[in-house]
């Protein structure tokens, strides 16, 4: 379900990574709400009555289904999306999945009242195995395949399933008819530093799985693939740990996760140097490795099974904690991803802790003893070690920047840079270059970058009747880089989805004050704008519509279906002209653009226009237009090129289906 409502979420809130952040918070909220819930059933003690209860409530979920499709209306509203995000999850699969949520230590503690059960936690183990198939089927088999709604429509065939097991688990329980009684174990107190270590390695497993996440989008495109493999890395070592300890080998995760987090952290400064699969490599070894002895320690520390509940539940109360941490906090009080680096550095606290903890136990031998000792200095030395490697990174790639800031959707760096000796402004969305400008004053007015002179939408821009008022709508303001090709009696509207990157554009470049135009800047989300005028105040007219939001690799999904495009083109005249930005480090969406142009009938002309030094970057353009004065036009007809897409490359995205694999340039 955690993939399936996530990419349903996509179209309401700009297709970012943060979405998938949000998402996991509301995940790890009613996990946690679940886990108190069976820790509290178990406490009565006759079983019968909780099995009663428990399942009231499973048939009472069928009021629920079939699970409801996000609601549109009122989202973006607030300044706070999470909550947004939350309330929306809540309104359409909060109950069955609280439920679900359940499922794991409720069964685990019914099924230790049989003396002849003693390893209940490997349970835990299955239910992650389950969990890990599911996700990894998604992907490759659900995605691929089946739209979001029949997607909901089967999950919901296979909640009934669910619903059927688990009254037939209840009543083959309630005919034994069980008494719980006070024991030994459950009167014993549980160790307040106990609770803490698994408090701790449960938030720092979380907020390593997220931030990786984040970390791995930055440069990579968030498909659900990107979003369900640290998920899959996570319940994996869950699984490891949990079944069998014999494969938590402490010596060699140790040295993995020292190895791979200074290789991680160096890829967090300069990640775009290297390819998809390189990155990919190195933070799911980081990830791996770490979430082997978050969970190893815990396996390690895991109570009697009368504590079980108890256990679980401070282990979803860790990941909630971890997910607010790298959903919320981090957000307002870091300008970079630096969560991951936080989560790094408790990790080889928490590590030096658990191994000095197991270390009072009597009942240990002296070469165990021996052996966490040397452990313990080891990580103790490389958190040192680590923080001043931390340090030097940091003061050489970020302190110089003339501007830096962050929020919900992701993190702006303005930098100055020498380029052909001559100095530029640089605007980075991530690791993405989102627009540059000269420095030099009788340079500044002159379009730069992916917009220059010889680029498509400087054909198409320029082409437009200068003795006429035009009317050019840009989604995606950057830099206000566009804002140059205006003329006085034009007016531009760019829409933006970022709050962000309006103001670093109106105070760090000055494209959109020196324009001769008119302009404005509509905030909020591009499509739902667009969509609200049409609704309220009619088409738009536009003589040009730009659609630049691609040249990041975490891509709107929602702008590239053909719903979207429908909707552009109401917004432009008949002669219109739709140039959309499709320069992409990771994705080829020019098949998909052609795609969409012949389902469309409107032709399509491609430019491309080669970098010629190492201040320009290879751009990419594809203008759709029934405009024959453009078309026979004498430049765009050297410049045009021509398409050879094979008939499989004909694949086209609605708002209910998009493959990003499909796209993806391996």
């Amino acid at each position: 379900m955690q993939p399936i409502i996530a990419k349903m979420a996509l179209p309401y809130f700009g297709g970012g990574a943060a979405i998938w952040t949000a998402c996991m918070l509301f995940f790890q909220l009613f996990l946690l709400l679940g886990y108190l819930y069976a820790h509290t059933l178990s406490k009565i003690k006759k079983v019968n009555q909780q099995i009663t209860i428990h399942s009231g409530f499973i048939l009472l979920s069928l009021v629920a289904i079939p699970i409801g499709q996000l609601n549109s209306e009122h989202l973006l509203t607030s300044q706070t999306p999470q909550i947004n995000i939350i309330t929306s999850l809540f309104m359409a699969i909060g109950f069955p999945y609280f439920l679900l949520s359940t499922t794991a230590p409720l069964i685990q503690k019914w099924y230790s009242l049989n003396p002849n059960n003693n390893q209940p936690y490997r349970l835990y183990a299955l239910s992650n195995l389950g969990s890990l198939l599911a996700l990894l089927s998604y992907p490759f088999v659900i995605e691929p395949n089946l739209d979001t709604t029949l997607q909901s429509t089967i999950w919901g065939y296979g909640y009934y399933l669910f619903m059927i097991s688990i009254l037939f688990c209840s009543f083959r329980l309630f005919k034994f008819n069980y008494l719980l009684e006070n024991q030994k174990n459950d009167k014993a107190p549980t160790d307040f530093k106990c609770v803490c270590l698994w408090l701790g390695l449960s938030a720092c497993s979380v907020i390593l799985m997220m931030a990786t996440t984040s970390a791995m989008t930055i440069n990579i495109p968030p498909t659900p693939f990107l979003w369900i493999l640290p998920l899959c890395i996570y319940l994996l070592t869950y699984i490891i740990c949990f079944n069998s300890p014999k494969w938590y080998i402490q010596k060699f995760w140790f040295t993995c996760f020292a190895c791979s987090s200074f290789a991680g952290t160096f890829l967090f400064f300069v990640g775009i140097q290297f390819s998809l699969l390189q990155q990919v490599f190195t933070y799911s070894i980081l990830l791996l490795s770490a979430c082997m002895i978050c969970h190893g320690e815990l396996a390690k520390l895991q109570p009697h099974k009368n504590k079980l509940t108890l256990f679980y539940l401070i282990l979803a109360l860790g990941g909630v904690l971890g997910s607010l941490f790298t959903a919320i906090v981090a957000e307002k009080i870091f300008t970079q991803y630096y969560e991951l680096i936080v989560g790094i550095g408790f990790i080889y606290l928490l590590f030096s802790l658990s191994l000095y903890w197991q270390n009072q136990s009597p009942e240990l031998s002296k070469i165990k003893k021996a052996n966490n000792k040397f452990l313990c200095i080891a990580s103790s030395i490389s958190f040192v070690t680590f923080g001043f490697y931390f340090n030097q990174l940091d003061s050489r790639y970020f302190t110089s920047d003339v501007h830096n800031s962050r929020n919900f959707y992701g993190v702006l760096a303005v930098k100055d840079q020498t380029l052909n000796d001559s100095p530029i402004r640089v605007l980075f969305d991530g690791a993405t270059n989102h627009g540059s400008q000269s420095l030099i004053e009788a340079h500044k007015s002159q379009p730069t970058s992916y917009y220059r002179a010889n680029s498509g939408v400087a054909l198409a821009l320029n082409n437009l009747d200068k003795m006429q008022s035009n009317k050019v709508g840009i989604v995606g303001l950057g830099t206000g880089t566009l804002a140059s090709y205006a003329q006085p009696q034009d007016h531009y509207v760019f829409y933006e989805l970022n709050p962000a990157v309006a103001t670093v554009a109106r105070q760090h470049f000055s494209y959109l004050s020196d324009s001769k135009a008119k302009t404005d800047i509509r905030l909020g989300d591009a499509r739902i704008t667009m969509q609200n005028e049409l609704k309220n105040t009619g088409s738009q007219q536009y003589d040009a519509l730009v659609i630049d939001a691609f040249s990041s690799d975490a891509i709107p999904v929602h702008l590239l279906t053909l719903e979207a495009f429908e909707l552009y083109l109401k917004h432009l005249k008949k002669e219109g002209l739709l140039a959309l930005h499709i320069s992409n480090n990771h994705l080829d969406l020019l098949p998909l653009i052609n795609a969409l142009a012949v389902k469309l009938n409107i032709p399509l002309n491609h430019f491309i226009a080669a970098s010629s030094s190492s201040a320009e970057q290879t751009t990419q353009w594809a203008v759709l237009t029934h405009n024959k004065d453009f078309i026979n036009n004498g430049m765009v007809k050297i410049r045009v090129t021509y398409l050879n897409l094979k008939p499989e490359e004909t694949q086209i995205w609605t708002d209910k289906y998009s493959n990003l694999l499909s796209v993806i340039k391996f």
